[in-house]
C-alpha cells in the first residue's frame, strides 16, 4: 500500500504531485528495483484520487523509464535501476515545468534521395519535416515586424553582437524558466543561424583532436559535421531506452551530442537509468553532454521530460532551435554554455560578429516576451497531437494493420514503422516513390546499426494531412503485399 500526504500538494495538478513522490520513493531506493506497485485501480482508491489521475502518473513514469508496465501483471520498478540508484539519489532536483505541455555515402549507409522535382503531381513526402503553411502565426509576426521597423530604427540597423542581442537571450531565458525546469544564466546563452552553426563553435573550443561520440541511428546533418571536423568520432548504438551508454568509457570520448527527450529518427526517451549513467560519466571523466532538446516542444501525453541541464549545468551543454516550431527559415538556434567553455568562448569567438540579422532577433524576442509563442505552441500542439491521433489510428487499423508496427514513443514528429514482413529497401521504396510517396528507411540514419534498421521505416508527419497519408498507407500496403 502507497499513500501520500495530498494536502502537500500545493498548486500541483493531483497526478503530478503522485508521480512526483513515485519518482522520488524510486530514485531514493524506498521502492526497490524489481517492486511490483499497485494497481492504478488500488493506488486510485488508497489516496482517494480518479484512477485517471494515477494512470496519468503511472504513464509519465513509464515514459521516463522508472517503472515498466508487464502485460497482465501490472507496473514494476525497472529492473535496470539498481546499478545507478546512488547516482540517481545524488542528482539535484529538477524544477518541474511550469508549462503545459542524407548527404555522401560514407561507411556503409545508404544515402537518402536528394531532394528533386516530385514525381507524382500529389507527391506525399513522408520523409522530410516541413512545416505546413497554417502552422506559421504570420499576423502576428508581421505585426510585430511594423512595430519594430517603426519605432525601432536605429536597433534594426546596428550589427548585432555575436552571442546575440541581450533582449533575445533574455526572452530565451524567460521562455526556458517557465517551460523547462531551470532558469539560464542570458550571459552564457549563444544565438546563432542554426544547430549545426553552433556545434561547429562547440567542436572547436572543446579542445583540438577530441573524441566525440554521436547516436546510431542519429540525424545525418550533425554526424556528418562533427566528421567532417578534425576530431574523431564514434557512433554509439541506440535501443528503445536511447543511447547505451556503456561503452563511453571505453573509447575515451570527451564530448557526448545526444538527444535525451526525444530521439531523432528513434523517437524514444533516454531512461532515468540511462540518464543517471550519461551525467554519472561525464562528471567522473569531466566530460561534456551536448543535449540536444530537439522536438522536445510536441510532446503530446504526460509532462515534459526534465532535460539533463536541470540535473546537471556543469556538464551539458543544452541546445535547441526555433526552425522546428515556427519555420525553418528562421534560422535562429541557440545554445548554453557552462562557466569553463564559456571562457574558452569568449577567447575564440566573442570578437565575430553576430550571425543573425538584427530585425529578425528583435521580432523573436517580443514574440516570447509577449507570450505570442507559448499560444503558438499550444495552438500547434493541439493541431498535431489530432494529427498524430488521426495517422495513428489509419496504421492500427486500417490497410497498414497486421504488416506494420508502430514504434517511437508518440511524441515528436516522427514515429517508425516496423515491417512485419522483411522487404527488399531499394525495391520497396523505389516502388511507392514511383506512385508518388517518399519514405526513407532507418538505415539512411545508421552508420553501424544496420541489423537493428531492418525493416523499419522513418515517417514524418508534420505536413501531412489524414486525406494524404490514408493515400500513403494504401500505396505502401500494396507495395510490401507485392
Amino acid at each position: 500500500m502507497l499513500i501520500y500526504d495530498l494536502e502537500k500538494k500545493g498548486d500541483k495538478p493531483l497526478y503530478e504531485y503522485i508521480y512526483e513522490c513515485l519518482r522520488d520513493d524510486i530514485r531514493s531506493g524506498a521502492l526497490k528495483s524489481g517492486s511490483k506497485l499497485p494497481s492504478r485501480r488500488q493506488m486510485s482508491l488508497d489516496n482517494g484520487v480518479a484512477e485517471i489521475t494515477v494512470a496519468n502518473a503511472y504513464a509519465q513514469l513509464v515514459t521516463e523509464g522508472y517503472i515498466e508496465s508487464r502485460e497482465k501483471r501490472g507496473f514494476f520498478v525497472s529492473s535496470d535501476l539498481d546499478a545507478f540508484t546512488q547516482e540517481i539519489e545524488s542528482l539535484p532536483e529538477a524544477k518541474e515545468s511550469e508549462a503545459d505541455e542524407v548527404s555522401a555515402d560514407r561507411k556503409g549507409y545508404r544515402k537518402a534521395d536528394a531532394p528533386e522535382e516530385a514525381v507524382h503531381s500529389k507527391c506525399i513526402n513522408l520523409s522530410v519535416g516541413s512545416l505546413p503553411e497554417e502552422s506559421f502565426p504570420f499576423d502576428t509576426w508581421s505585426k510585430i515586424v511594423r512595430r519594430i521597423l517603426t519605432e525601432e530604427r536605429s536597433e534594426c540597423i546596428k550589427a548585432p553582437e555575436a552571442r546575440g542581442m541581450l533582449r533575445l537571450r533574455e526572452a530565451i531565458a524567460g521562455y526556458l524558466s517557465r517551460s523547462r525546469g531551470f532558469t539560464p544564466d542570458p550571459e552564457r546563452i549563444i544565438v546563432g543561424p542554426g544547430t549545426e552553426y553552433l556545434s561547429s563553435i562547440l567542436l572547436n573550443i572543446i579542445g583540438r583532436n577530441a573524441v566525440v561520440a554521436l547516436e546510431d541511428p542519429g540525424y545525418k546533418n550533425i554526424s556528418n559535421l562533427y566528421e567532417s571536423s578534425p576530431h574523431e568520432c564514434v557512433h554509439v548504438p541506440v535501443d528503445e531506452n536511447g543511447m547505451i551508454t556503456d561503452t563511453l568509457s571505453e573509447n575515451n570520448v570527451k564530448m557526448v551530442h545526444v538527444s535525451p527527450s526525444h530521439q531523432f529518427p528513434m523517437g524514444c526517451v533516454m531512461s532515468a537509468a540511462r540518464r543517471a549513467s550519461l551525467i554519472h560519466w561525464a562528471n567522473a571523466g569531466q566530460a561534456w553532454i551536448a543535449e540536444d532538446d530537439y522536438d522536445s516542444e510536441y510532446r503530446f501525453e504526460g509532462r515534459p521530460v526534465p532535460p539533463l541541464i536541470a540535473s546537471d549545468p556543469g556538464r551539458v551543454i543544452y541546445m535547441n532551435t526555433f526552425s522546428k516550431t515556427l519555420s525553418p527559415s528562421i534560422r535562429i538556434s541557440y545554445m548554453i554554455l557552462p562557466d569553463e567553455l564559456y571562457s574558452g568562448y569568449v577567447k575564440k569567438h566573442i570578437f565575430q560578429s553576430g550571425s543573425v540579422s538584427s530585425l529578425e532577433q528583435l521580432t523573436l524576442a517580443s514574440f516570447i516576451s509577449e507570450g505570442y509563442y507559448e499560444r503558438h505552441l499550444n495552438r500547434t500542439r493541439n493541431m498535431y497531437r489530432k494529427r498524430k491521433k488521426a495517422i495513428f489510428d489509419i496504421v492500427q487499423g486500417g490497410e497498414l494493420s497486421g504488416l506494420f508496427d508502430l514504434e517511437g514513443d508518440g511524441s515528436g514528429m516522427t514515429f517508425l514503422l516496423h515491417s512485419k514482413k522483411h522487404v527488399d529497401d531499394k525495391v520497396f521504396l523505389d516502388s511507392i516513390r514511383k506512385r508518388g510517396v517518399r519514405l526513407n528507411s532507418l538505415a539512411d540514419y545508421c552508420y553501424n546499426s544496420f541489423d537493428f534498421a531492418r525493416d523499419r521505416y522513418v515517417v514524418n508527419f508534420s505536413s501531412v494531412t489524414e486525406e494524404q497519408f490514408l493515400y500513403a498507407a494504401h500505396v505502401i500496403s500494396e507495395s510490401v503485399r507485392g
